[in-house]
């Protein structure tokens, strides 16, 4: 059953460094990985897109009822870069991401908890390299 109550969001952005590489090459390891995520979090998955990059490194993608679920993967960099945004309790997307952390083995963390959807709530604008070019002009 899917849930379309509407509910305040969290956005979970994450570089994840020095992971274990070897669990970054193939699309396989990170679609087990992903799936795990979502079991343990309660996630409910519509649809999957995998990409597999060669020689390695793949893209995931998971589009929830409750929003998305991503991970791009960099095995030269041991590097994994991940997106989980979700319309559903935030204890499931926080238990996605440490699901995620608790496989690849990241020795570092950065990580930004983002609350969405609230009214007044602004979240900064990233301004762009073209933007900041832009600006420079003027």
């Amino acid at each position: 059953m899917i849930n379309t109550e509407f509910r305040n969001g969290i956005h979970i952005l994450a570089d994840l460094w020095e992971c274990d590489e070897k669990k970054l090459h193939y699309l396989e390891d990170i679609q087990i990985i992903m799936k795990n995520a979502v079991k343990a979090s309660k996630l409910t998955v519509l649809k999957d897109y995998f990409y597999q990059f060669e020689p390695f490194g793949v893209t995931g993608v998971y589009v929830l009822s409750q929003s998305h679920f991503s991970v791009h993967t960099w095995p030269e960099k041991n590097f994994a870069s991940i997106d989980i945004f979700t319309c559903g309790p935030p204890e499931n997307a926080i238990k996605a991401f440490e699901s995620i952390c608790d496989q690849l083995k990241p020795k570092r963390i950065e990580k930004k908890f983002l609350s969405r959807m609230h009214e007044g709530n602004k979240i900064e604008t990233i301004k762009t390299r073209t933007n900041f070019i832009a600006e420079k002009r003027k």
